[in-house]
């Protein structure tokens, strides 16, 4: 019998304005893909920057699928896996580097365990420290936890929760979830749970997706011995406030899809006293001259549209 997807490997990338990035990450697949049987696939979701044409012109032999406007990165990768002939799909920000022996390794974990349905690998920053590269089931709570758990370590090296960091991703495990700069698909996975969700336009469609996976009887599992250089926002720094707004809508509607009214409705408390509390310290910075008029507009701005967005949300 004929094996109807021949290819070992698919390799989707989303781009979006990643002029900055994209050359890097696709000289990165061609330096590490040697002896696997694989395509690349880029969908350009209307940059203005020059991306595709630095595709076009440099990468001849990648499929590249130009958007005429921005779909946002669910349904654009759903166009790539659609187009794909793999029986493993890569799922690769275009913000990445892949290091050597990556994406040999995530094949072998892959066909070495038939009951995983999606892998993740060990993201590192620019300098090679550590990124968190998957997490635990999405709550209110974990998601407050994590983000301040996240920020001492991001923001300030603190070494206490570097020490965990590296502890807990020391080791293969199973996951909730791991972060979508990277994530190994296998076809068969991805056809049970109907590709990915497209409601989603940008953000948290990774962790709905593994959720989901999980669900259809697949094991979501996390590798320290495949290395990914994620260097983060590099689809999203053209515009930060519609990024920032699209996290909210993406929280707001993983809750409202997975958790429940009661969570829906503890969320929306908590964002809602969250962006006031924003709003009055920025008044009150404006007040006493703390801070650039503008940036503080802006922020003000922003959390303005959050709270309306909250408000809004059914």
């Amino acid at each position: 019998m004929t094996d109807p997807n021949p290819l070992e490997l698919s390799i989707v990338v989303v781009t979006y304005n990643s002029r900055r990035h994209v050359r890097d990450c696709l000289e990165s697949i061609q330096q590490t893909a040697g002896g696997i049987d694989h395509e690349v696939i880029v969908v350009d979701n209307a940059s203005q920057d020059g991306t595709q044409d630095i595709i076009r012109n440099e990468f001849p032999k990648t499929h590249l699928i130009a958007n005429p406007e921005n779909l946002g990165f669910a349904r654009a990768s759903n166009q790539g896996i659609t187009s794909s002939q793999g029986r493993h799909i890569l799922l690769l920000n275009p913000d990445t580097v892949v290091l050597p022996k990556t994406l040999a390794t995530l094949l072998r974990e892959m066909n070495q365990s038939p009951e995983t349905g999606l892998l993740g690998c060990r993201l590192l920053n620019p300098d090679r420290s550590l990124q968190l590269s998957f997490g635990y089931e999405v709550s209110i709570w974990n998601e407050v936890v994590r983000k301040i758990f996240f920020n001492l370590w991001e923001n300030r090296r603190f070494p206490p929760v570097g020490w965990i960091l590296r502890s807990l991703h020391s080791h293969k495990r199973e996951v909730a979830w791991v972060k979508g700069a990277c994530m190994l698909l296998r076809r068969q996975a991805l056809l049970n749970v109907k590709l990915m969700d497209e409601a989603f336009f940008m953000y948290l469609e990774d962790a709905d997706l593994c959720r989901r996976v999980r669900q259809s009887g697949w094991q979501v599992r996390y590798t320290p011995e495949a290395e990914v250089i994620h260097v983060g926002g590099g689809s999203v720094r053209s515009n930060r406030e519609r990024s920032a707004l699209e996290h909210r809508r993406s929280q707001l509607y993983y809750f409202k899809k997975h958790l429940g009214e009661k969570s829906l409705r503890a969320l929306k408390t908590y964002l809602s006293f969250k962006m006031r509390m924003n709003i009055l310290a920025v008044n009150f910075r404006q007040w006493v001259g703390w801070g650039a008029t503008e940036p503080l507009a802006e922020q003000k701005q922003y959390f303005r549209k959050t709270l309306s967005l909250v408000r809004s949300f059914q």
